[in-house]
């Protein structure tokens, strides 16, 4: 090879060399753009390849030999598919433009290097292989080897001369030629790469930097960093608001250039803990702000490490509690005003679960704090409350209202007390209810003194009987009752002979022991249904209600008399003490309460007369009617057997809707002896004579059956009353048997209204009571029947759990023509919403009675207005028309 033509192609190898110190030092890399950067560095290797190919070495004329095959090939590694491109169609149309014997395997050339340079760099981004030396001296060997093969092409007469020329050169040098130019590149390549990464991570360094130190800035507490000297190296916003100063102000200064030596010595001493002992600390401390304002401070110190481990300072966190301390004391105050409340405070889950009492609660129920919690607020329970007035409150409380009302509760140890309430639901932040708070106070003492004023006005001290004005208060009653009934009251006078003598000589202790006695055996000697009082001194009043006939006061009357010819025991001594009795009788001996106690006393005084120890009356006339009495008990034992009894019904009428709600059944005699026998007549009998046992079933039976098909057919929430009387409730078996009935024909406690006069309640038993209670808790609706027709019948609504009462027809008959009477109904209906009861007005006969009832929102009515009792075919044909076309 001539030595000019080596000399020129170790000068391409050269210039190659060059070029990656050219394309470096324009900067290339820096164009974002990647398809302008791709054009702009395929136009630069374009431009190389030209440069080599215009001094090339010539073998033949025609045939150039130079290094644009290497730097095609490396263009194809290192920069991609679109420079490459780029600059094989430059370098090929310049080999086009030269011309001569090797125009198409020059071009050739070209296109088949820049063919390995790409497929070199797929194959090691493929397989990650690095681009070591001794890969890229393989890549220059690689490309020689195909150019040699490509001279295969050329004229017979001349490949082998040019492989002879060209192939121990480029053989041996264009290999490390490209080696090295390679390593220049991949050097480059590595250094922009780094760059890169060093400029990525410092971008990230300073955005992290920055929205630390944002977020540093955003946060509230005073957040300070300290050296081991005490001197700040930085701090946030907060930090510098609270001091008044900027950062650069506040960088390298101390505690006792920024706030007063007391507070400076003792954040000395605390921080120097810190990095002696190198553990945090945590502490409160008041100090004031930019204005003056005294705030409480909770500081945490930390000491910090830098990443070798070496102890740098500290950072200091403080955290304004002022506002957090006065609600805690302000939640302190008030769990001691709860705690030391006089009324009980109770807070439970919306299911009624106790979530916390207070200490009031544990001393009045008798239940300590962990017996309770957990347990549910019907615990208390004591089955007094009438169900009704449950159902009212949980009403009041799912609509989110405030209820308020009165419970008889039961305390740990069975005792009952009274309990007034004001129950409300507590809601969260978004207005949902979470719990229920229970303020309660026990009133049980309130309602004894209550009960003890009340006592007090209308009882003798001495015998605890009635006073002249109860006695003749409960003598009115009885008087109105009786008029609109049309029976008999009678007065029973009553004077103890030669008491004052007695007296005189025994002394007025031993005379008051004498009065209480014989209040006592009076008491005894009387029906349920009857009054004895105390007038003064040694007289007595006896009030005998509900009399068909004079003639029947006069057994009570004999009785009584009879009663006080056994001597009386006081202190250890027999005195006989007799009694003369005078008898008056309604409305025969008067008509008012003045009236019979004169003629009562003019009769008893007759007594005294005729020889004491007896009884008269104040007139001889007497009902002729002892011997029907006698007929109706004989022909009443049979009836039940005979099939003479039968149940009739009588709608009951819901006052708002103007529907049917339920019904009373009413028992009915029809004798062929005697023929129809009204129930005031042959039920005082039943009643005497206990046949009201196995009549009462009867009815329960007939009226549960009944009642049961109307439920199923017609009207779920049909309920039917029924009556108990005094005597069926003493049955040991009642209960049983309602509950029996109840199963038998699906009856449930909802649908059954139990209907019992004060005369029920008057006996006092406990079992009457346990009857009661037990009925309560099977749902079972007790209705106060014939209210206002007795002397004690509010008393009765506050102790026993009533849901409904029933105010007597004796009252509705003249509301519409006697306003005193329509007081009286109004006053009847006021108390009963009051205490929580249901009213349901009886023998509503008129539209104006019932309008006036409408406009006192009575709730039920019924009466031949709406209709007489019928027959159950009777009753359903109603009740069905009402269904298939109901009122509005």
């Amino acid at each position: 090879m001539e030595t000019s033509s080596f000399t020129g192609l170790i000068n391409n190898v050269a210039l190659l060399l060059a070029m990656g110190i050219v394309y470096d030092s324009l900067g290339l890399q820096n164009i974002r753009h990647r398809l302008l950067r791709d054009s702009v560095s395929g136009v630069l290797v374009g431009l190389l390849a030209m440069a080599v190919m215009l001094t090339p070495w010539e073998l033949e004329p025609g045939v150039f030999f130079d290094a644009r095959w290497v730097l095609i090939s490396l263009c194809g590694l290192f920069f991609g598919i679109v420079p490459t491109c780029i600059a094989v169609v430059m370098a090929v149309s310049l080999r086009i433009f030269q011309g001569g014997a090797g125009i198409y395997v020059g071009s050739a050339v070209i296109i088949f290097s820049a063919a390995v340079g790409l497929s070199w760099r797929y194959l090691s981004d493929k397989y990650q292989q690095p681009l070591n030396w001794w890969r890229l001296y393989l890549l220059g060997l690689l490309v020689q080897v195909v150019v040699l093969g490509l001279i295969l092409f050329m004229p017979a007469e001349l490949r082998f001369k040019i492989i002879a020329a060209i192939a121990p050169t480029i053989l041996t040098f264009y290999p490390i030629g490209t080696m090295l130019l390679g390593l220049i590149l991949r050097r480059q390549q590595d250094r922009r790469k780094a760059e890169r990464e060093v400029l990525i991570s410092r971008q990230k360094l300073n955005r992290e930097r920055g929205l630390l130190k944002g977020l540093i800035d955003a946060l509230p507490d005073h957040i300070f960093i300290k050296d081991t000297q005490g001197k700040y190296l930085g701090c946030n916003t907060a930090f510098q608001d609270f001091t008044g100063k900027s950062e650069d102000e506040i960088t390298g200064r101390t505690d006792y250039e920024l706030f007063l030596e007391a507070q400076a010595v003792k954040n000395k001493q605390e921080e120097k803990d810190v990095i002696e002992q190198l553990s945090s600390n945590n502490q409160e401390q008041w100090s004031d702000n930019q204005s003056g304002e005294p705030i409480l401070l909770n500081t945490l110190k930390m000491p910090f490490w830098d990443t070798d481990g070496q102890l740098q300072g500290l950072v200091g966190i403080s955290r304004d509690i002022t506002e957090e301390r006065k609600a805690q004391e302000h939640i302190l105050t008030l769990s001691q005003a709860i705690e030391q409340s006089p009324v009980s405070v109770v807070i439970t889950s919306l299911d009624g679960e106790i979530e916390y009492v207070n200490s009031t609660f544990e001393n009045v129920t008798g239940y300590k704090k962990e017996e309770i919690l957990g347990q549910n607020s019907r615990i208390l329970k004591s089955g007094r409350t009438p169900i009704g007035r449950y159902a009212e409150l949980w009403q009041h409380l799912i609509q989110g209202k405030a209820w308020r009302g009165e419970f008889q509760n039961q305390r740990k140890n069975g005792e009952i007390f009274w309990e007034q309430a004001h129950i409300a639901p507590v809601y969260d932040a978004e207005g949902k209810t979470k719990h229920y708070l229970a303020v309660k106070q026990d009133i049980t003492q309130q309602k004894a003194q209550e009960e003890k004023i009340l006592h007090q006005a209308h009882f003798d001290s001495l015998t605890n009987l009635p006073n002249r004005f109860l006695s003749l208060n409960r003598l009115e009653t009885m008087l109105l009752e009786a008029r609109r009934k049309k029976h008999s009251v009678a007065v029973l006078f009553l004077d103890m002979d030669d008491f004052k003598k007695v007296n005189d000589t025994l002394g007025h202790a031993t005379g008051d022991k004498i009065l209480i006695e014989a209040a006592k055996r009076l008491e005894q000697s009387v029906r349920e249904t009857d009054t004895v009082g105390r007038l003064g001194g040694d007289e007595f009043i006896v009030l005998l209600n509900h009399l068909e006939s004079a003639e029947q006061a006069q057994p009570i009357a004999q009785n009584l008399v009879s009663q006080f010819r056994k001597a009386l025991n006081v202190d250890g001594r027999e005195i006989m003490l007799t009694m003369s009795v005078g008898i008056s009788v309604y409305p025969s001996d008067g008509t008012d309460p003045a009236e019979l106690l004169r003629n009562a006393d003019s009769a008893m005084y007759h007594s005294k007369a005729q020889g004491r120890n007896s009884y008269h009356y104040f007139t001889e006339e007497m009902n002729i009617g002892a011997e029907r009495r006698l007929l109706l008990e004989e022909q009443l034992h049979n009836a039940l057997e005979r099939k003479q009894l039968h149940v009739l019904y009588q709608p009951v009428i819901d006052l708002k809707t103007q529907n049917i709600v339920g019904a009373e059944a009413l028992l009915r005699w029809n004798s062929p002896t005697l023929g129809n026998i009204p129930p005031s007549e042959f039920i005082p009998v039943a009643e005497n004579t206990g046949l009201i046992v196995n009549i009462g079933k009867f009815v329960l039976k007939e009226a549960m059956h009944q009642s049961s098909h109307w439920i199923k057919t017609l009207l779920p929430q049909f309920h039917i009353a029924i009556n108990l009387s005094p005597r069926q409730f003493r049955d040991p078996q009642l209960i049983d048997y309602i509950t029996e009935q109840m199963t038998t024909h699906q009856i449930l406690g909802s649908n059954l209204e139990l209907e019992i006069t004060e005369g029920v309640l008057m006996a006092q038993h406990a079992d009457i009571d346990e009857a009661i209670a037990k009925l309560n808790e099977q749902g079972v609706s007790i209705s106060m029947d014939d209210f206002g027709t007795g002397y004690s019948s509010l008393s009765y609504l506050r102790s026993y759990p009533f849901d409904t009462l029933k105010i007597d027809r004796s009252f509705i008959s003249d509301i519409s023509v006697d306003p005193a009477d329509l007081e009286l109904v109004y006053a009847t209906i006021d108390m009963a919403h009051g205490l929580g009861l249901k009213v349901i007005a009886e023998g509503v006969e008129t539209q104006e009675q019932m309008n006036l009832l409408q406009n006192k929102h009575c709730d039920m009515a019924q009466g031949y207005y709406f209709s007489k009792p019928v027959t159950p075919d009777v009753f359903e044909t109603i009740l069905t028309k009402q269904v298939k076309q109901p009122c509005s």
